[in-house]
């Protein structure tokens, strides 16, 4: 299709209201005035917290143009937020209509535009931008307001009380080493956003996927040297820090012919010591994008008191060095770390999908909080 058509603005004029908005547009050789009128007739309520909305406009647009000049145009309709004033430079999203003004005269054209909003994303006062696209340029026609609703926060579910709702299944050789290690398990200090109960239930169930076995319970708190193996939460974790283990041991050296060899090594006491003031998420689920997963927590310390070591971020693996709200790893096939392309799950990947899209907004998450391993050793030399 031939498109003809110069545009040079001169005169701007804008009446907006609640409903709709008009704005015209002439040229200064009087090739054409643009003329329209941009009405948002319905914003669909989300009914789940990972879907977007549909939002509906009813549109026209006019065009006055010299007789001996084709006018034609698309319609176009994009978003910015309410505090951003409509410009030329359009967003990504939106909706792009069919050609209009195909056959001289025919005016104004009427349209329906439909276009889709995150809430999740963004929730509350948004402009709507009208523009008249005519191959090369784009003159904006009309500019309405409209709010986009929250996402409706998903039902409430409670942490099943034998703990049916956690992953069970044993931690695979492939992602580290397990033992039959024992431990206590302390009552001191849990938090109220934890419970007793629950913690209890995440820790033994964390346990037995690395393979170790609970000796009993205790009221006192993990402290290092009282010669107890103690989980549980603690106040002398480092402040930046979710949990720490820490390991002590004995190594034993022996002096022979001006040579000194290592001849043995035990392990006195295992602590592990989770923090507290932590906005802590039990479950079940994933959790949200502003609290920190518990179990996730528990599996990676006690993954240090089996015997594992760190690994780098994205590997399939909960030995990463930190943890960030909203990350989480339950098992090979159920993970999610910020920036990492090989999610397995379909929760983690729509999860990956919506973070990609919140970092384009600068909502991208901080620096992730420590999951911290002490080793210390005492010499002994046997002579």
């Amino acid at each position: 299709m031939r498109r003809r058509l110069t545009l040079a603005a001169c005169a701007l004029a804008l009446a907006v209201t609640a409903a709709s908005a008009t704005l015209a547009t002439a040229s200064a050789e009087a090739a054409g005035t643009y003329q329209g009128t941009l009405t948002i007739t319905s914003v669909a309520k989300p009914n789940a917290p990972d879907q977007p909305i549909v939002v509906t406009a009813q549109g026209a647009i006019a065009q006055q143009c010299d007789p001996t000049v084709f006018c034609g145009y698309y319609p176009k309709v994009t978003t910015v937020p309410a505090s951003v004033a409509c410009r030329p430079q359009l967003t990504r999203e939106g909706w792009i209509g069919d050609v209009y003004d195909d056959a001289t005269g025919r005016q104004p054209q009427a349209f329906t535009a439909t276009w889709q909003e995150r809430p999740w994303l963004y929730a509350g006062p948004k402009r709507a931008c009208l523009y008249a696209f005519d191959g090369a340029a784009d003159t904006l026609v009309a500019e309405t307001s409209f709010d986009v609703p929250g996402a409706p926060a998903p039902a409430p579910a409670r942490p099943d009380p034998r703990g049916r709702d956690l992953v069970r299944a044993a931690i695979p050789r492939s992602v580290g080493v397990r033992h039959a290690y024992g431990y206590e398990l302390s009552s001191a200090n849990v938090p109220r956003n934890v419970g007793a109960k629950r913690f209890a239930v995440l820790a033994r169930v964390a346990a037995k996927r690395w393979g170790l076995r609970e000796t009993g319970t205790t009221v006192r708190a993990p402290r290092q040297g009282d010669g107890r193996n103690t989980v549980g939460f603690a106040r002398d974790v480092p402040r930046v820090a979710l949990g720490v283990t820490r390991i002590r041991s004995v190594r034993y050296y022996r002096r022979s012919g001006g040579v000194t060899r290592i001849v043995g090594e035990r392990v006195v006491e295992r602590d592990l010591s989770l923090a507290l003031g932590v906005p802590w998420w039990v479950g079940p689920g994933p959790p949200p994008s502003n609290q920190v997963d518990l179990q996730t927590v528990i599996v990676h310390e006690l993954g240090h008191y089996a015997g594992n070591d760190h690994v780098r971020n994205c590997t399939n693996s909960p030995m990463w060095t930190g943890l960030r709200p909203g990350e989480w790893w339950y098992s090979r096939s159920d993970w999610f770390q910020f920036g990492c392309p090989n999610v397995p799950s379909p929760t983690a990947i729509a999860t990956a999908a919506t973070a990609r899209t919140a970092a384009r907004f600068a909502l991208a998450p901080g620096d992730p909080r420590p999951l911290l391993v002490q080793r210390s050793v005492r010499r002994v030399f046997l002579d």
